[in-house]
């Protein structure tokens, strides 16, 4: 049974995974791209691939190290299989990598939890978020989850106030340091020109409403089902239930504001979404139960690319 395969977390499980991934490309070659080898994607999918091999490594590293889930697998499982919701393969290597930093970013803000080096774990969140904002200066709204983090982690003084912004800061004054070498501060100002509209008609499909509808339920559910008893538990892992729902809330709003959209944004609620949901799955004493929503979520995520 699923259920107990991916139970516990082995390195079976994460090559079996990864096998998955794999066939979600071959559906996308034979659904999207109807069986027209385009050796350039092809290209672009090989040189990714180790990018997404970090970017699974991190995930876990975070789950696991940070204890965001008991030892088993669910929510690197959910999380592969939200990437095969989506309409196309990711190939683009400045997306990977954009959300490799931002996993880097959550790296050390749920780190917190140990209180070791908590400074220089403060600085270095910063100092990804301000290579973030220079991506996108929408990536400035993760800093109230570091704060979070710390309000419910560690303790609000002027020194865990302050090095964060000064970690955010030294990549942006690298920055302005060389656009006002090169003449072009336009540049640099042009970061700070955001106009904030919410614009959700590009999921106002048959296609993203199957794909919210489904992650988005399942979410909820979970988060009625399993907040009131883990909040009833004075834990550190209460503390990190929060931080996942400050979390999850953020991603909404993130993706919410972002103008151009294509569908990739969407990882930003997989990340704390299929961490909450693999939180209910674990909780459920029926293994078959288990067995039968792993069952559906792998079904319908190479289903929804045929009947949508």
């Amino acid at each position: 049974m699923l259920a107990n395969f991916f139970g516990k977390s082995k390195p079976v499980n994460f090559i079996f995974i990864i096998i998955l991934f794999f066939t979600y490309y071959i559906l996308d070659f034979i659904v999207v791209k109807n069986f027209e080898l385009n050796l350039m994607e092809f290209y672009k999918f090989l040189l990714v691939f180790p990018f997404f091999l970090l970017l699974f490594f991190l995930f876990n590293f975070i789950i696991s190290k940070n204890k965001l889930t008991r030892d088993n697998s669910y929510a690197f499982l959910f999380f592969v299989i939200g990437l095969g919701f989506l309409q196309s393969v990711i190939t683009e290597p400045t997306i990977v990598i954009e959300y490799l930093l931002l996993f880097l970013f959550f790296r050390r803000v749920y780190s917190l939890r140990t209180l070791k080096f908590v400074y220089q774990k403060l600085f270095d969140s910063g100092l990804w978020l301000g290579i973030l904002f220079l991506i996108s200066p929408l990536y400035l709204l993760y800093l109230i989850l570091l704060y979070v983090a710390i309000f419910l982690f560690a303790k609000i003084t002027i020194r865990t106030i302050f090095i964060p912004v000064l970690g955010l800061i030294t990549p942006l004054f690298l920055y302005f340091t060389y656009l006002f070498w090169m003449d072009d501060l336009a540049t640099f100002y042009q970061l700070f020109y955001v106009v904030f509209t919410i614009d959700l008609s590009f999921y106002q499909t048959s296609y993203y409403e199957l794909f919210l509808i489904t992650f988005v339920v399942f979410t909820g559910v979970s988060i009625l089902i399993r907040t009131r008893k883990i909040l009833s538990v004075s834990n550190k892992f209460k503390r990190s239930w929060v931080l996942l729902l400050t979390h999850l809330l953020i991603a909404v709003v993130f993706i919410s504001l972002i103008e151009n959209k294509n569908g990739t944004e969407i990882i930003a609620f997989l990340i704390p979404s299929t961490i909450i949901i693999a939180n209910w799955v674990q909780s459920i004493k029926k293994k078959s139960i288990i067995s039968v929503i792993l069952v559906l979520f792998l079904l319908f995520s190479f289903a929804i690319h045929f009947i949508v």
